[in-house]
């Protein structure tokens, strides 16, 4: 007999997420349940455009009780169980094609992938039991983080696919769920108070919410009394419980809970991915190495393994890049964060060690070559990241230059990162030419004040102050328009106009020396890029005389600048050439 398979759903307010998940799997089930629990909004509407079986059921702080009663409605041979804010990923296998490949399994284990949104690329693969036989032995138990129980172990089959991705949730209701699932745990064990599983998943909680304290002695229990019987939840529960431990900063008792389940899951790469990084955090980089390069070597962990994507390779490979840079091993290090970056180029922590690494050995103008023979110029994120940290170590023609390699520059974020790398690089007319098309779509009051110092640079003055007069309309930009409209009047030799009022001042000097911190830092050179400065040095003559006259606190505020200056290069000097010394005639 052909088997038919249910998609049983149960939901609440999930109007935003349910048609994704109805989508997703329509096309690879022969029926739909959906069992709603009491929504406000338009879920109950939209349920019905893809089922006729939509119920209700009263919420009564029981998942269990409300899948079951979306299975009694069931007709299928097969049950499928899916959350509205999952996406079944069918591109690997289909449900029927794994069921006739299997025809004596009574279940499978469906990998759950659940994305991290810090880390572009990665996410953390569950194996979750969510596809079995429609039969009146398997229903769910347990009020929170319900489960259908196989008892015979062996009919139990591990699929790789289809997957189901999870997606990922604001920080507030992540929160939000937490704390409601807390709530229902804690109900839930002071009527069974030794059950490990409501202890590992109420550690679980109380981890995901910042509070290792509280998790701790849920997950030691847990960790105790859990055999490897239940490897879907020991595995799990040693890296919750080594998280917890760093959480607490008791790195020794971490790293020995390392070794030791090191011992008996040798193929678990996350566990030498977990040690690594304790042992990184305690200093202790050239053993860290080791077990950083142990979790490269073991590859993806079997599948009954909760498993982090990455920790087998672009994860190592940064930290490997990390402790040899520590360890003073550069060339290594060079080439296990290019590693890294190959192996995922969204994942961006190994660019900014990187570029750091290659300015300080190679040299501004190398590491440019570098990135730009690597190809990274031509992966659009990478290259407007490279672009503003050119930027920031004062390099703005290196800057303009990684923008106008490849593809990044298409984009409009890109191009008014343009306009300011084109400015402080002496590339003015271009600045303007930018920064004026995008003005004419939307208002930007960073490229407003970026198209005025264009104009001032240029010395044209009356163009400059008709575009400060038009940023005054703003209501929340005045500060800055006084500002400007007070500069290019110093510049043309006023004296009286624009002098901005008292409570002002504060906001008029903070725009003006934030400029002039980016002229100091970033102003062309004659010769070098064959430019002419003369603008560039009138408007930095323009602000200092204009911060100097217009009150006391101008004065005051630039002399305490100028005073910064001096003693960052004085340090930056002795580091090094070393401590200065005093000449004795």
């Amino acid at each position: 007999m052909k088997p038919t398979i249910t998609l049983a759903m149960i939901v609440r307010n999930e109007e935003d997420n349910l048609p994704g998940c109805l989508e997703s799997a329509r096309h690879w089930v022969d029926e739909i349940v959906i069992v709603d629990t009491g929504s406000g909004d338009r879920t109950p509407e939209i349920a019905r455009r893809y089922t006729a079986k939509v119920y209700t059921c009263p919420w009564r702080d029981d998942f269990s009780a409300a899948r079951n009663f979306a299975l009694e409605q069931a007709t299928g041979s097969w049950i499928l169980c899916l959350d509205a804010d999952e996406r079944l990923d069918a591109t690997g296998g289909d449900l029927r094609s794994l069921i006739k490949k299997h025809p004596h399994r009574e279940a499978f284990l469906l990998p759950l992938h659940n994305p991290i949104p810090e880390i572009p690329g990665s996410y953390t693969r569950f194996p979750v039991l969510r596809l079995f036989r429609n039969k009146p032995a398997y229903r769910f138990r347990g009020k929170i983080h319900e489960q259908v129980t196989v008892h015979s172990p062996g009919a139990v089959g591990l699929a790789p696919a289809p997957v189901i991705w999870h997606r990922p949730l604001s920080v507030r209701e992540r929160r939000r769920k937490r704390g409601r699932n807390i709530a229902l745990l804690q109900r839930a064990l002071a009527k069974d108070p030794l059950n490990p599983f409501l202890l590992y998943y109420l550690g679980v909680e109380w981890l995901g919410l910042g509070k290792p304290g509280y998790a701790l002695p849920c997950l030691e229990r847990a960790y105790r009394e859990i055999s490897d019987e239940h490897i879907l939840f020991r595995a799990p529960a040693v890296r919750y419980l080594v998280a917890a431990l760093r959480g607490l900063g008791r790195l020794d008792e971490a790293i020995c809970l390392c070794l030791k389940e090191a011992l008996r899951y040798s193929d678990y790469t996350d566990l030498f991915f977990d040690g690594g990084v304790v042992l990184e955090e305690k200093g202790e980089y050239e053993v860290a190495v080791r077990w950083f390069e142990e979790a490269v070597n073991c590859g993806q962990p079997p599948s009954h393994f909760v498993h982090t994507c990455g920790t087998d390779g672009f994860l190592s490979l940064y930290h490997l890049g990390h402790c040899l840079e520590k360890l003073g091993r550069l060339e290594e290090a060079e080439k296990f964060y290019a590693r890294a970056l190959a192996a995922n180029p969204d994942y961006l922590p190994p660019l900014y060690h990187l570029f750091l690494l290659l300015l300080t050995t190679r040299g501004a103008r190398a590491a440019y070559d570098y990135f730009k023979l690597a190809g990274h110029l031509h992966q659009p994120r990478q290259a407007t990241v490279l672009a503003d940290l050119f930027f920031e170590a004062g390099y703005s023609g290196l800057a303009r230059a990684c923008l106008k390699e490849g593809p990044a520059a298409v984009s409009g974020e890109s191009t008014r990162q343009l306009v300011k790398f084109s400015l402080y690089s002496g590339h003015t007319e271009e600045a303007l030419t930018l920064a004026e098309s995008l003005l004419s779509e939307k208002h930007d009051p960073d490229l407003a004040v970026g198209e005025i110092l264009g104009l001032v640079v240029q010395g044209d003055y009356g163009r400059a102050r008709e575009k400060a007069l038009r940023l005054w309309q703003y209501r929340h930009e005045r500060s800055r328009a006084l500002a400007m409209l007070g500069l290019i009047t110093h510049l043309k030799g006023g004296r009286k106009t624009y002098q901005p009022e008292d409570a002002r001042r504060p906001e008029v000097i903070k725009a003006l020396l934030g400029i002039l911190e980016n002229c100091l830092c970033h102003a062309p050179h004659a010769g070098k890029w064959g430019l002419n400065t003369e603008g560039w040095s009138r408007l930095v003559k323009g602000i200092t005389g204009y911060l100097a006259y217009f009150s006391p606190e101008g004065a005051a505020a630039l002399c305490g600048y100028l005073e910064e200056k001096a003693a960052s290069v004085r340090i930056w000097m002795e580091r090094r050439y070393g401590p200065a010394r005093e000449l004795v005639p």
